[in-house]
């Protein structure tokens, strides 16, 4: 007995209908079956073919242009470091913008404060105005109030001596009629 994988065995009838109307016209299962294999093994052998070639083409390229194991390790850790650089590059600038942002946000504080600067010296400007105005006020009424206080003493003297004055001349008028006593 030998073994036959992939072989199948076929049915014989034993008469009936199926003979009678003569042999099948659908092609035999085990007729399909190796050349379906056939053909995928012959596609697996051609890339294994194509892939030998490119390997060595590989291969050879490497030989020409002289790369080695070692100089391979140095060309991938100069790419590592152009990678660090890179990646270090990226975020000094993104800190750089950063720093930007903060230094325009200070700009436009600082411009803020220099506004409520110049604000805060109109108003002392105006209170220094208003200040003056005051006190040339306050002079005013002062001179007033000391005109006002010479005017009321010279009243108080002039009535003083029309007073005296008058006591004069009642003294006078009273020496000159005869005394009504006597």
């Amino acid at each position: 007995k030998g073994s036959k994988k992939g072989k199948k065995k076929k049915k014989k009838n034993k008469g009936g209908a199926a003979d009678a109307a003569g042999p099948s016209q659908e092609p035999e299962e085990g007729a399909e079956a190796p050349s379906e294999a056939a053909a995928a093994e012959a596609a697996k052998k051609a890339e294994e073919e194509r892939m030998m070639r490119l390997l060595e083409k590989c291969h050879e390229e490497r030989i020409r242009f002289g790369i080695t194991a070692e100089s391979q390790a140095a060309a991938s850790a100069e790419v590592a470091k152009a990678v660090r650089l890179d990646a270090e590059a990226d975020e000094a600038e993104e800190e750089a913008d950063a720093d930007e942002e903060e230094e325009a946000a200070a700009e436009a504080a600082l411009a803020e404060v220099e506004v409520a600067r110049a604000e805060a010296r109109a108003a002392r400007a105006e209170a220094n105005a208003a200040l003056d105005k005051a006190q040339a006020a306050l002079e005013g009424i002062e001179t007033a109030l000391e005109e006002a206080a010479a005017a009321a003493d010279a009243r108080r003297a002039a009535a003083a001596a029309s007073r005296a004055r008058a006591a004069a001349a009642r003294r006078a008028a009273d020496a000159a009629q005869p005394h009504r006593d006597a």
